[in-house]
């Protein structure tokens, strides 16, 4: 057991927000950096050119990421005049979940010798309080590699807002503009659609939830090629666990991505 839903939901909080400030602010910094490597002013006026996450985060888009595991941070704007053709605005859009990729690496290889040099770490199957010192250590960055890798995938689903929708407009805008205007003109249906597949179909489907089995598998497959050996179960926080206690079952019964090998 891991204890009371209410302990679980903080465990899972306190060891997240890391990683979230991490993965939001790089995702931020580095669409601002290349709107204004493609000499656009604008981020740098707004004060986007910045590692500091209070520059980068939304509050409000974090409260919920953290209540129902659905957030955002603060878009970056940038000015078309400066970013014209079709190839930077796909750049500039991929910019982001390509630094949540690079970011997932690069924890992956920290994972890789923190397991190396102790590994009793991989035993720690979920976090908890009760944990030794580089338990902590270990478990903050697993939470960060997770949250990079959801920031790069679901980033780059090909609908607006996100930034896979940035991405295809760029590369194939000007072959079928029609398409890409429906699509702008539907964005809030097509958003409120992504939301309720996150959100209502898992519970419809008895916990499956195809989005975050997507994101499972990516993570699997990232962790036996980066961090090697078996992948820990991992899991995001959702406020429902301080509403029904439970642990493990507790987590497949809500849908929740359990990122069991």
């Amino acid at each position: 057991m891991l204890g009371s839903g209410v302990e679980f939901y903080l465990i899972l909080v306190i060891f997240a927000i890391p990683g979230i400030a991490l993965g939001f602010t790089v995702h931020e910094y580095c669409h601002a950096a290349l709107a204004n490597g493609y000499g656009d002013p604008t981020p740098r006026r707004q004060g986007r050119l910045s590692l500091n996450p209070a520059n980068q985060i939304d509050p409000l888009g974090l409260v919920m990421l953290l209540v129902i595991g659905f957030g955002f941070a603060r878009p970056v704007m940038y000015n078309p005049a400066y970013v014209r053709r079709g190839h930077q605005r796909a750049l500039l859009s991929a910019a982001g979940p390509l630094s949540n990729l690079v970011m997932a690496a690069a924890i992956g290889l920290l994972l890789r010798g923190l397991t190396a040099a102790d590994p009793s770490l991989s035993t720690c199957i979920v976090p908890s309080f009760n944990l030794p010192a580089l338990g902590y250590v270990y478990w903050f960055l697993v939470e960060a590699f997770y949250v990079n890798v959801i920031l790069c995938l679901f980033n780059l689903i090909p609908i607006p807002p996100l930034d896979g929708f940035g991405v295809a407009e760029g590369l194939l805008g000007g072959r079928l503009p029609g398409l890409f205007r429906w699509l702008e003109m539907q964005r809030n249906g097509l958003f409120i659609a992504l939301i309720v597949l996150i959100l209502v179909v898992p519970t419809l489907l008895g916990g499956f939830n195809p989005l975050y089995q997507g994101i499972r598998d990516v993570f699997n497959t990232l962790w036996l090629q980066v961090v090697s050996g078996p992948p820990p179960a991992i899991y995001f926080p959702n406020v429902l666990y301080a509403l029904i206690p439970g642990g493990q079952s507790l987590a497949s019964a809500l849908g929740t991505p359990c990122l069991a090998g």
